[in-house]
C-alpha cells in the first residue's frame, strides 16, 4: 500500500528490499522520493530502504499550516514506527533535508549507524532568512513558474544531464502545490542546526557536487570539517546530485557502507 495515514498527514512512500540495514533516503525541497530513482533500486537488493514525499510534495498530503523543523522530524519517527523499519537506519539526505537528518539525530542518536549529507543545507543564517521568506512569498503569488529563474534555472542548468532527465525533474518541480512549496521555504528560513554537526559520533560522510552552482564545493567541505571523521567526496554532480549523477553517488554509496564495520 503506497500511502498510509500518521500523525494526522497522509504520505506517499516506498518501502523497498526485504532484508538487510534499514536505510532512509529524504529528498530536496521541491522534490520526491521519484528523486532517488537512480539510485535506490540496486541499493533495494541488498538492503531495507524507505523514501517518501515529505509533508507538501508529491503525492503526500499538503496541509496548510506553517510548520517548523520539529514537524517534519515527527513526521520521519511517525513513518518509521508505523511501517516498523527497524533501526539502527542509514540516512541519507539532500540540500535542506539534511536538518531534518540532523533533528533526527539529535533525538535518537543510539538509533542512527550512520549520516551521509549531500550538498547540505544544515541551517540558515538570519542575514539570509528575508530572502528566502520572499521566495515563499512569491511562490504562493505565482506559482513554480515565478520562481524559476531564481531557482531552478540556477540549480539545474540544462546541460547537467540529458534533456529527458531535465524535462522530468522540471515537470515534477513545476507541479508542486505552492503553498507546500513556501512552508518549505519558510520552515528553512527560522532554521539553522548547524551547531549540531560537532555532536555527531556516528560514521559520516558529506558529498559535494562539483557542478553545484548553489553551494559551492568550500562551503560543503567546511561543513564536512566540522563533523568529527567524517568523509568528504566530490563528484561531477549538480546540486540535485542523484538526478544528475546518480550513479556516481551509488557508487560513493556503496563504498562508504561496504566500510562500515
Amino acid at each position: 500500500m503506497p500511502w498510509i495515514e500518521t500523525g494526522g498527514v497522509s504520505f506517499h512512500y516506498r518501502l523497498e528490499g526485504s532484508h538487510g540495514h534499514s536505510l532512509v533516503f529524504l529528498h530536496e525541497i521541491g522534490g520526491s522520493l521519484d528523486s532517488w530513482d537512480g539510485v535506490v533500486p540496486e541499493l533495494a537488493l541488498r538492503f531495507r530502504v524507505l523514501r517518501y514525499d515529505q509533508r507538501g510534495f508529491g503525492l503526500s498530503e499538503k496541509p496548510r499550516p506553517v510548520y517548523g523543523i520539529e514537524t517534519l522530524t515527527d513526521d520521519l519517527q511517525n513513518l518509521l514506527r508505523v511501517l516498523d523499519l527497524p533501526p539502527p537506519w542509514h540516512i541519507v539526505s539532500l540540500a535542506a533535508s539534511s536538518m531534518t537528518a540532523l533533528s533526527l539525530y539529535q533525538r535518537v542518536p543510539a538509533d542512527v549507524a550512520s549520516l551521509v549529507f549531500c550538498n547540505p543545507a544544515p541551517g540558515v543564517d538570519p542575514s539570509r532568512a528575508d530572502a528566502l521568506n520572499q521566495v515563499a512569498d512569491r511562490a504562493e503569488r505565482e506559482g513554480l513558474r515565478g520562481i524559476l529563474p531564481a531557482m531552478l534555472d540556477r540549480s539545474y542548468p540544462p546541460t547537467l544531464s540529458d534533456r529527458e532527465t531535465y524535462e522530468n525533474y522540471r515537470g515534477r518541480y513545476l507541479a508542486n502545490d505552492p503553498v507546500g512549496f513556501g512552508n518549505a521555504f519558510r520552515m528553512m528560513a527560522r532554521t539553522n542546526l548547524a551547531e549540531l554537526l560537532t555532536s555527531i559520533r556516528c560514521p559520516s560522510m558529506v558529498i559535494a557536487g562539483r557542478q553545484d552552482f548553489i553551494r559551492q564545493v568550500a562551503v560543503t567541505e567546511a561543513i564536512a570539517k566540522k563533523i568529527p571523521g567524517a568523509r568528504f567526496e566530490t563528484i561531477d554532480a549538480g546540486h540535485f546530485m542523484p538526478t544528475t549523477s546518480p550513479r556516481a553517488l551509488l557508487a560513493l554509496l556503496q563504498d562508504f557502507w561496504n566500510g562500515l564495520p
